[in-house]
Order: C-alpha cells, then structure tokens, then sequence
C-alpha cells in the first residue's frame, strides 16, 4: 500500500531534521571538544555521511528520502511526483531544517536558535557548493534509472562524507539544509548572506545533474539491443 501524503510529509520532515540536527550536533561537539581543524572536519563529515545512510534506509520506502530541496526539484522537473505535492515536500523540508537546527542547539546548551556568523563566500566556494549538490543529484537519478536504488543510501552518505574533505565547501548540497544551518552559533553554520548563494549554486548544479543524467538515461531501444 502507497503512504498516505500525511506519512509521506513526516516521514520527509523527520529524515531533513536528523541530517541537520547531525551537521549542527557535531560543530557544538567539535567545538566542546576543541578538536584540530583537519579532526573536526572528519567528524563532522563522518557524523552527517552516517545519518545519511540510516535516514534514506529507514525512510525512503515511505517518502522516497528526498530530505532535499534539489532532489525534489528533479523529481519535479521529471514529472516524477506533482508538483503540489513537491511544493508540500520542499516545505517540510525546511521546516525539519529548522527544527534540526533547535534540536543541535539544545542538546549543546546554546540558544534554541541564533542567527550564524560564519561567512563562506567566493567564487571556488560556490563551484564547490554546485559540484557537492550536482552530484549528489546525479548519484540519485542515474541510480534510479538504472535500477540500483538500493544503492542509494550508501552512495549519498559516502559522497557528502567524502564532499567535506575534498569539495571548497564542504559539503552542504542541501537548500533545506543550508537554511538549517544558518540558526546555528555553531561552527558548521552560514551567515545568510552566504546562505542565499549557496543555494542559488545549489539549484544550478542540480539542474546540471538532471542535464547529465537525462542524456545518460537508458532508453527503450538501447536497452533491447
């Protein structure tokens, strides 16, 4: 039986808050720690790859685990799922972004929410944001195209663990995410003024993915050769 809408919406609400509540729950504890720089971003990155791969395994057979704005607008544009319904989707997802953000707060002691001061802005930093997102994006549809969706889960927590080390940065692909991280003092935060950047290269990098992933799409006649 197909999950109600109502299932479906928490179910996307629940898997956005875990992911940020994650990234948010590991700057306070990095910080609390006082681990080195290279140290901090391993465990940030370990922390948010893992819940990752939990939130999609345990929730992608009621909503589909997008958990992503970028996702969803993919799934739009491919008239994988209506667009009244990914209005309602892209919505619960920023409100589970919120309320992720409250949760890393309080665990941590610090205001429920705070605005974020920490600037990440240029042009390298950018690009990396729309690689990180684009291929997040990618990985999920040619997965699903070519019939692996069961690799999903793995393959999006390794790639955002691995994005924050190797990406300029680190990893957010995630518009709902993003959002989340600016009610945040802590160090995985994002100013706003760099917040809306991020995710206008967020958006751009997705719709290069669904680009690259459309002309990789197996087709009727090739798949019968």
């Amino acid at each position: 039986m197909r999950p109600a809408l109502s299932q479906r919406l928490l179910a996307e609400f629940l898997g956005t808050a875990l992911i940020v509540t994650g990234v948010i729950g590991a700057g306070h504890m990095v910080q609390d720690l006082g681990a080195s720089p290279a140290l901090g971003l391993l465990m940030i990155g370990l922390s948010v790859g893992f819940i990752i791969v939990l939130a999609i395994s345990m929730l992608a057979p009621i909503s589909g685990a997008h958990f992503n704005p970028a996702v969803t607008l993919a799934m739009l544009l491919r008239k994988d799922i209506p667009p009244g319904h990914a209005g309602l989707y892209v919505a619960t997802q920023f409100v589970g972004g919120a309320i992720g953000a409250l949760v890393g707060n309080v665990m941590f002691s610090a205001p429920a929410w705070s605005i974020s001061q920490v600037d990440r802005s240029g042009m390298g930093i950018w690009l990396g944001e729309a690689l990180a997102t684009g291929g997040l994006v990618l990985i999920v549809l040619v997965l699903v195209d070519g019939d692996r969706a069961a690799w999903i889960p793995a393959s999006v927590g390794m790639w955002v663990a691995a994005g924050h080390i190797f990406t300029s940065s680190t990893s957010f692909a995630n518009p709902a995410v993003t959002f989340g991280r600016i009610l945040s003092g802590a160090i995985t935060g994002i100013a706003p003024e760099s917040a809306l950047y991020f995710i206008i290269f967020q958006l751009l990098g997705a719709l290069a993915a669904l680009g690259v992933a459309t002309v990789l799409k197996p087709t009727l006649s090739a798949a019968t050769r």
